[in-house]
């Protein structure tokens, strides 16, 4: 993994990261090397405060404290503490944004070992959470060196988007560059209670859930149930934004929509980016999807070796 994997369209680069697996096929004489970006890393780094593990502190004894922040800064500064502070993994280069004054507080014990990736997930997770996302980017000093720029939205304004109008997806259009739309209805996950356990065992430990029973009222659909543990989570209003944020997202199914779009039309592979808004015209003969225009918000960008890109839409909030 010291070595690095990134793909560039003209002077955009799309993804970066380190390389992870290569193997080896002797039928076809090929290598296939698999990288990742630079979350994978975070994923596996520990949250621990490094300047009182440096004074001989055992990490159980410590606490990572964050105070009087916003949610995304307070995220900038989990990722400063956790890796730049570490003396050897001070060279990983991310450029931090700056530092924004809130109201908001995060509290991390040293004994519980958190990862470094779960906890900025966290941050995201809880209601108006903030998008983060690491851009890399060609160094403007020296095009050689690739460093990742951390984004990340405010209290006001959580969502990373784009300044400017949205961008079209229009399928009723002939060579308008979109190929198709997909999409896949999932209710594997729908709940009507989601429960949060938090830190602590047995009758100690903390706990907050949330419920909405429209489904089971209105359309006679079976109870089901959902948890996502947050092991490290020690305040009650944090689990409880938690849990409603988990109800709010699966109360309901989910359709999982695509648009795959051909890279070299308008607007081309490079000016838009995962979580900026577009406008989906659906044509008239889609055999699921209603036909009109839909605002959606682009989430993940996948392509091959032809000029085919796959663009992933955030999940919508599908129909009982």
């Amino acid at each position: 993994m010291k070595q690095f994997l990134g793909i560039a369209y003209g002077d955009t680069i799309l993804e970066a990261g380190p390389v992870w697996k290569r193997a080896y096929d002797p039928a076809k004489e090929t290598v296939q090397v698999t990288a990742a970006g630079m979350w994978s890393i975070l994923d596996v780094v520990k949250a621990l405060p490094w300047v009182a593990l440096a004074n001989n502190q055992s990490p159980a004894a410590t606490s990572l404290d964050v105070v009087g922040k916003t949610l995304g800064s307070i995220a900038r500064e989990l990722v400063r503490i956790s890796i730049q502070t570490n003396p050897k993994n001070p060279g990983l280069p991310i450029v931090l944004p700056d530092v924004l004054a809130g109201i908001n507080e995060r509290h991390y014990k040293g004994y519980t070992l958190p990862w470094l990736g779960e906890l900025l997930k966290n941050l995201t997770g809880v209601q108006r959470g903030p998008d983060i996302r690491f851009r890399p980017r060609f160094r403007a000093d020296d095009a050689r060196y690739v460093e990742w720029v951390m984004e990340t939205g405010t209290d006001t304004a959580p969502l990373l988007t784009q300044a400017g109008p949205d961008w079209v997806w229009d399928g009723t259009v002939e060579k308008s560059g979109v190929v198709g739309f997909g999409t896949v209805e999932d209710a594997t996950n729908m709940a009507s209670r989601a429960w949060q356990p938090g830190n602590g065992s047995a009758e100690t430990m903390k706990l907050a859930w949330a419920q909405d029973t429209t489904l089971i009222d209105t359309a006679g659909y079976p109870w089901t149930e959902t948890d996502a543990a947050s092991k490290d989570v020690e305040d009650q209003s944090i689990l409880q934004s938690n849990a409603d944020a988990d109800i709010a997202a699966n109360r309901f199914p989910v359709e999982d929509w695509s648009v795959s779009v051909r890279a070299d039309a308008h607007p081309g592979l490079g000016l838009y980016l995962p979580g900026e808004w577009a406008q989906a015209i659906i044509p008239e003969n889609h055999p699921m999807l209603d036909a009109g225009r839909v605002r959606v918000r682009m989430m993940s960008i996948d392509g091959d070796h032809t000029e085919t890109v796959k663009i992933g839409l955030a999940p919508i909030i599908g129909r009982a």
